[in-house]
């Protein structure tokens, strides 16, 4: 039954997923520690496709990934109330809050809100590089929700209730904010090729080209919404422009998720373009010209350039989904605090009934599209020494249009150390242009966990989202057959000689 969010119009569909997604502790975003290095393999494409060909491994044979994020500015628990090592303590339980035991409390200032969970398992994948060519195929689930621009009042009377006295009569007047939300299985085939290779300078051009199949999602805009809280029943709704759409696993007539249709609601293809620009250290002698795979040469750099734009695409949705729009409605909404519901029907049904007195009149179509969470990246990486690389990274978010996953942009710096069975990465970021962070991650061999968020696990910053990750793979060095341990992996010059140096 959906009674604790039937008294609040506006906030009901987006606090769903906002606290209920906070208290279950949802946690990754980019997976710095493991998409930037030499040794990224097939996560690596994730930030930029064009990487296979340039990789310290000719094969990467990946078995399973997980990068799993949760961040707002709105809820929190006090660094104060939370480490990592209370969840080793035997009967942990989070901490509450006030009379009715909430495990949260919220920022009161009054900024616009923003909200993001991305949970991203890349499953068993591989990449080759055979010469100038680079072939890999991904496969994946995803799960993306984005809040954007959401006025700072609505999570305020969601958290507190109609009850809250101290924001009523009060005139508020909100505009061109959403709330998007979708569940997808992908599978991916990427392409490399050196378009430009002359003496110490190398261009790649790198493609992926996804298929997806979506399980299901929500999407939500509100172009305005001009509205007054009059007291613990009543909303005067000056004026309302809004479209709502989904597709979920469930029976609009029944409670319950449960399975109605074809397990896929939707489909559509996802497109990843990348170039990689490599200032290598020496000009190669050796060019590879067929013959085993692992004796082609890794050509050491002094700096690489990447610039990608990933996501391109959306997801039709046309099994089980419904679309309602909302155009210029006004309404004296009086019992607000009676609105009672069971099912998904009667919910749409009620409140089409209130804003235009006919159940059917908001319903508007059977199909809706969620675009993707399209974002431009740019990546830098400096060899500093033998062993130690500096990256820079940054993403921000592209929207062609309100019903699309928004994703969070972040600026970083990336000091690690790297060999072949060990790498260790300090993740310097800055979240959204507004939020510091310092992550940690390692690699051990074939293993790599990591975090971009240390300091919420340290206790030294409030918890208003969590960030982990993880990488299970294996991969083999270019440049020697002779040794499963040699080759380029230990000697970064190795099948080269110096025969000039060449200015950029």
């Amino acid at each position: 039954m959906l009674n604790s969010f039937s008294k609040n119009l506006f906030s009901c569909i987006v606090l769903v997923i906002l606290f209920l997604s906070l208290n279950k502790q949802l946690k990754g975003q980019e997976m710095l520690g493991v998409t930037l290095g030499n040794y990224s393999g097939t996560p690596g494409l994730m930030v930029n496709p064009a990487m296979i060909t340039n990789n310290k491994s000719f094969l990467d044979i990946h078995l399973v990934s997980a990068d799993v994020f949760f961040m707002n500015n709105f809820a929190f628990i006090p660094a104060a109330d939370f480490t990592i090592s209370d969840l080793f303590k035997s009967n942990y339980t989070f901490p509450t809050y006030r009379e009715d035991s909430k495990n949260f409390i919220y920022y009161t200032d009054e900024k616009i809100k923003d909200a993001a969970i991305n949970i991203r398992i890349l499953g068993p994948s591989a990449m080759i590089q055979v010469g100038k060519h680079g072939f890999g195929l991904q496969t994946g689930f995803r799960f993306f929700t984005s809040g954007s621009r959401l006025p700072w009042e609505i999570p305020v009377f969601g958290y507190e209730g109609l009850i809250y006295d101290t924001l009523y009569n009060i005139r508020f007047m909100d505009y061109n904010f959403d709330f998007n939300s979708t569940a997808w299985m992908e599978v991916g085939l990427s392409y490399n090729y050196d378009i430009y290779e002359f003496l110490d300078k190398k261009l790649t051009l790198g493609v992926t080209v996804k298929k997806l199949w979506g399980y299901g999602g929500a999407s939500v805009k509100t172009n305005n919404v001009d509205y007054i809280v009059l007291n613990d029943s009543t909303i005067s709704i000056r004026n309302l422009n809004a479209e709502v759409g989904f597709s979920l696993p469930m029976n609009y007539d029944e409670t319950g998720f449960n399975q109605v249709g074809r397990t896929f609601k939707g489909s559509g293809i996802g497109l990843d373009l990348g170039l990689v620009y490599t200032k290598k250290k020496q000009v190669s002698s050796r060019v590879w010209r067929g013959g085993k795979l692992c004796s082609q040469v890794y050509d050491d750099y002094i700096y690489r350039l990447g610039i990608s734009i990933l996501d391109i695409g959306r997801i039709n949705y046309i099994d089980n989904a419904q679309t309602h729009t909302v155009q210029d409605a006004s309404v004296f909404w009086d019992e607000v605090d009676t609105l009672n519901f069971t099912t998904m029907n009667q919910l749409m049904t009620e409140l089409s009934t209130v804003l235009y007195g006919d159940p059917n009149a908001s319903y508007s179509g059977n199909t809706f599209k969620i675009g993707l969470p399209t974002a431009l990246s740019i990546q830098a990486d400096y060899h500093v020494t033998e062993l130690l690389y500096v990256s820079g990274f940054w993403i921000h978010p592209i929207r062609f249009n309100m019903n699309s996953l928004r994703r969070p942009a972040q600026l970083a710096v990336v000091p690690r150390f790297e060999t072949r069975f060990f790498e260790l990465s300090v993740p310097l970021s800055v979240y959204e242009y507004e939020y510091p962070r310092v992550g940690l991650a390692a690699r051990f061999y074939f293993f790599t966990i990591g975090t971009e968020r240390l300091g919420t696990y340290l206790g030294m910053a409030d918890m208003n989202g969590l960030d982990i990750y993880f990488s299970i793979k294996f991969s083999l060095g270019k440049g020697s057959c002779r040794s499963l341990f040699g080759g380029a992996c230990s000697n970064s010059n190795f099948g080269n000689k110096t025969l000039k140096r060449s200015s950029f």
